[in-house]
Formats: structure tokens, sequence, C-alpha cells
């Protein structure tokens, strides 16, 4: 009784969500919102669902491959969440990740509002070509060339409802807007699995389709990096707040570690410098040897405990690269001749 009460009342929320999207697309649809480009060709990587996608890691990988391709890209984020360790005017924890992964060949600008971010961006780093749109699938205000959209192989399809009854933003039918779909931690579901979302995107879009996978880039300890393998038959204890916080324990035990405990926050949020202590006094309890946390959670605090070890991923296209980037490519030379940009329907 009680949890068909509940269903129902998540669906009537969830109706509600889906009425405040379509009038803000019809806004900008109508006219009475105004969507406005930037000089230079834009490419927006988002999600239909909410929760982590791997989309800091992928865009890290599509930043390095644009420079390497002879281009000079920039970053829009609207900068959600909490500061890096660094004091006012530090970047959001994605955003440090990314300068961390980059490094400053990359100029990352971070506004909620990314047409002014974009101005600012360019007027400072003239030589930018391309821009990345951070989170951009539902951003309207600024037009973008491509969409790129990623779909976490475990959960493709938010379970099948919009917010909050289920983790879609959109509905699945969104993807007719998408240039790009990228399949992200394939690792983690079978080969049948990842047929049955081939199928189902091709039936929803006529976008290009890569398979992206997730890869253990090492172990930091005390300032020292290690192989991953530093963490086989290792007993841990992980602690993390991002969107989903099984793929990490995924991870840990797919390198061979032994998670005898786990603490999970929500997503962006950060233990204390006193919570640390805690948490380290529960993992020995547990009989864990350290306590592991990812890079996105390292960089809200100063400093780490001495015993706790940060684990780096990276992301990698295996399947449908060539694909994608002549998807890219071709939108950047269509974007030498003066053609319209994208607006609210992409």
């Amino acid at each position: 009784m009680f949890g068909g009460a509940a269903r129902l009342g998540l669906g009537v929320l969830s109706a509600g969500w889906t009425a405040a999207h379509h009038l803000r697309r019809a806004l900008y649809a109508t006219g009475l919102e105004r969507t406005r480009s930037l000089p230079v060709p834009v490419l927006s990587i988002g999600n239909l669902a909410v929760g982590g996608t791997g989309k800091t890691p992928f865009t890290a990988w599509i930043a390095a491959g644009l420079r390497g391709r002879g281009h000079h890209p920039g970053i829009l984020s609207r900068g959600y969440g909490p500061r890096a360790a660094g004091g006012p005017g530090s970047l959001s924890d994605e955003g440090a990740v990314l300068r961390r992964a980059l490094g400053d060949e990359v100029p990352l600008r971070e506004d909620a509002n990314r047409l002014r971010g974009g101005r600012r961006l360019l007027a400072e780093f003239p030589d930018t070509d391309v821009l990345l749109l951070d989170d951009g699938f539902q951003h309207w205000q600024l037009a973008r060339d491509l969409d790129v959209v990623l779909l976490d192989a475990t959960r493709p399809f938010g379970y099948g409802h919009l917010l909050p009854r289920g983790l879609l933003r959109e509905p699945p039918r969104a993807l007719e807007r998408a240039g790009v779909v990228v399949v992200t931690r394939a690792e983690r579901v079978d080969a049948g699995a990842l047929e049955e979302i081939r199928a189902r995107v091709a039936e929803l879009s006529s976008a290009v389709l890569a398979v992206a996978r997730s890869r253990p880039a090492g172990v930091e300890v005390d300032g020292v990096t290690h192989e991953p393998g530093w963490l086989r038959g290792r007993r841990v204890f992980a602690v993390c707040g991002i969107g989903n916080p099984q793929s990490f324990v995924a991870h840990l035990e797919a390198l061979g570690a032994v998670v005898v405990g786990r603490r999970f926050l929500p997503d962006h949020a950060a233990p204390t410098t006193g919570a640390w202590t805690g948490l380290r006094e529960g993992a020995r309890a547990a009989g864990a040897e350290v306590v592991v946390t990812t890079r996105k959670d390292a960089v809200k605090v100063e400093r780490l405990p001495p015993d706790v070890a940060v684990y780096e991923v990276s992301m990698h296209v295996d399947d449908g690269e060539a694909e994608l980037w002549a998807a890219v490519e071709n939108t950047l030379a269509e974007c030498q001749a003066p053609t319209p940009r994208h607006g609210y329907g992409g």
C-alpha cells in the first residue's frame, strides 16, 4: 500500500518536472527566450539522466584529443558543487579535476551564465577555436553546434522515469537531438546488455554511437603515485561523494582490492577534516588497511590524512572512436562557413 502511494506521489512530481521542461523548451521555441551564439563552435557534452556518467573524464579525453588534432579548446562549466580546496575563487570539484588532468593548456571558466563565461574566456584566450560546453544538453541559452550525450551503460535510461521517480531529465526520445551518443562504463555490462543499448539508441536517434570504458590510471598515497595494482589484495574502506558510487566500488573490486566497508556521501559532498577522523576510525574497526577515495573527493580538502589513498580513473573510447572524431571534425569544418547554430531543439 505504502509503496504504491509513494510511486503515485513520485509520478505526480515527475509530471510536474515534465511540464516545466516542456514550458522552458517552448519559451525558446517561440522566441520568448533567445538562444545566443558565440563566435567559435560549441560542442556540448551532456547527459540524458542525472547521476555520474563519467562526464568529467570524458571531457578531459575529448579536450586532450582536440589539442592533439591541432585545435585550441576551452571548457565552459556552470561550476556546480563545492569549491575545491584553495579558498575564494577556486574551481569546483569537477573543475579542479579537469585542471589537474589538462593543466593550464586548456582554459576553463566556470559561470552559471555560460554565455557570459564564454565571452570572458574568449576575450582572455583569443586563440581558442572550439568550446566544450559542460553539461549542456538541457542548456538552451547558448547555441551549440554538436550535442554529445553520455549514457551510463549500467542505467542508460534512468530506470524509465523522469525525475524524481526515475533519473531522467528528459524522455529518451530527446536523443533525437544528439549528434553523438557515447555509452560509458561499458566494462560494467556484458555484451548482450550492450547490444540492447545499441539497439535502443538506434531506435531513438540517428546519432553516431561510440562506446567508452573507464580504466584505472593510478593510486596516489602520500603524494606518491603507484600503479593500480597497488590495491590488489589490500583490505580497503571506500569513501566517495560522486553520482554513481557503485562504479567506484566496482573499480576497486576489479583491481583485486577487498572492500571491507564503504561510506557513500551525496554527489559533490565532502567530509570535513573532523569527519575524516571518524571515517578512519570506522575503517580500522572494519579491518581496513587503507581508506580509498576518488580524485573528485580529494580536491575538496586542503590535505588528506596520510593513510588515505586517491584512486585515479581515465576514460577511453574503444568502439566508434573514428566515427566520433569524424562527427566532431565535420562539425568544426562546417562552422568555418556561416551556418545556423543549434538552438533550443538541437
